[in-house]
């Protein structure tokens, strides 16, 4: 019973995963669509910052512009390793 329940609860988690990312993407494009209807001729304004990690087997591959995303995404891979070894050793 207990692995059906975690079972729903990570189907639940994922699903309400895609749901935010869509909202997120949709009102970030609705409130930058005035901005670059208004902005057209500004290109200083339209700067984006990105971070992300890729993982190939145990070696973390770093990309980003960012230095504060970048040790922000250090800290949710640090985050997601102990996640995963607390549930991979069952410790919990």
């Amino acid at each position: 019973m207990d692995r059906l329940l975690l079972i729903y609860i990570g189907i639940f988690l994922i699903v309400i995963g895609f749901f935010l990312l869509s909202l997120g993407v949709i009102t970030y494009g609705i409130q930058n669509k005035e901005k670059v209807e208004n902005n057209i001729d500004k290109k200083d304004e339209n700067k984006v910052s990105f971070s992300g990690i890729i993982m190939i087997g145990p070696i973390p591959i770093l990309i980003g512009n960012s230095p504060t995303l970048a040790i922000l995404s250090v800290l949710i891979l640090i985050l997601m390793i102990l996640w995963v070894y607390l549930f991979y050793m069952r410790v919990y």
